[in-house]
């Protein structure tokens, strides 16, 4: 399954149903998830951020955070805009 922003135009409260329920249904399987919203991805196993069409960090949220390369960017900035 490949899904490009899928949630994009979704509420916060519509966009967690519908994950929770693609995390259920897919459970096992791969599926690329293409967004730039953090918590579309915050729970993917494998995280890949491309920067210029090349993988520059791949790991998980926890890992990629602690790095505190481009993906803690995107988080950190995410978060400061939605203060």
């Amino acid at each position: 399954m490949f899904l490009d922003e899928a949630t994009s135009a979704l509420d916060a409260f519509n966009e967690k149903i519908i994950m929770k329920n693609l995390q259920r249904f897919f459970h096992n399987k791969t599926v690329i998830v293409i967004a730039h919203r953090l918590s579309t991805v915050k729970h993917a196993h494998q995280i890949l951020v491309i920067d210029k069409g090349r993988v520059v960090e791949i790991g998980n949220h926890k890992t990629l955070t602690a790095k505190k390369g481009q993906y803690y960017n995107l988080v950190k900035n995410q978060l400061e805009l939605g203060n």
